[in-house]
């Protein structure tokens, strides 16, 4: 039986069937949680033996997650975890962007009270994981919020859309939620965008969802200086 990785609270919503599959979604988990470092080695053996598989199945998952550009494969050589890339952040941030402000606009339009309160239970429960110092929490809580945003837009399945987009955005803020003050400069960013989906007010929101997105590149310099020896390019 493939394990669950010790520790892992990222946010994804696990693919079913083949071998390969189950481990490649524990693959993606440990990437994303940051357990997998970049530029760490990956041993296709060494994880076959940890799964109790065949080199087979951890090929494929591998091949897999390489597609994703979350590892290279270099034949003869090995797999590293790929580093984090500026690039690959920003193009993640500007596929999400697209998607998010007009969930934004049409969820303030149709947001009902059963929205909002869920929507505030949410945020309380954001503050608490902020209080608790307990950033994996958070992220989880944090994809919840935008998920509930969706549902309450009318268009719940493309927040798996957007969990597709943004792999790569969430690699690096996984770094940058080591810090309460950041988590709670987030949920006064959440309460921001939810004070205008009560107010019913489409521009508002969107402009709250846009200025929300873009502040994680306004974080990718300094993250980058905290942890250089992630990245690969400027």
């Amino acid at each position: 039986m493939v394990p669950d990785p010790k520790g892992a609270h990222y946010a994804y919503r696990p693919d079913s069937g083949s071998m390969a599959s189950r481990i490649y979604d524990q693959l993606m988990v440990r990437i994303l949680d940051m357990e997998f470092r970049p530029f760490q080695e990956l041993s296709e053996a060494r994880l076959a033996s940890e799964f109790g598989v065949s080199r087979t199945p951890v090929r494929e998952a591998l091949a897999r997650l390489a597609r994703r550009g979350l590892v290279d494969i270099f034949p003869q050589r090995g797999t590293l975890v790929s580093p984090l890339s500026v690039q690959r952040v920003a193009r993640s941030r500007f596929i999400r962007e697209a998607l998010e402000r007009p969930l934004a606009r049409l969820a303030a339009e149709n947001i009902t009270a059963e929205h909002i309160s869920a929507l505030e239970r949410e945020i309380a429960l954001q503050r608490t994981f902020g209080e608790l110092n307990d950033d994996q929490s958070f992220l989880a809580a944090d994809d919840n919020f935008h998920a509930l945003i969706a549902k309450a837009a009318g268009f719940e399945s493309i927040w798996d859309d957007v969990r597709e987009a943004k792999f790569h955005m969430d690699r690096v803020r996984r770094l940058s939620l080591l810090s309460q003050a950041h988590m709670f400069q987030l949920v006064t960013e959440h309460e921001q965008i939810l004070d205008r989906l009560k107010a019913r007010d489409p521009d508002g929101a969107e402009a709250a969802i846009r200025d929300h997105l873009t502040s994680v590149m306004r974080e990718l310099e300094i993250i980058q200086s905290m942890h250089p020896e992630y990245f690969a390019d400027g």
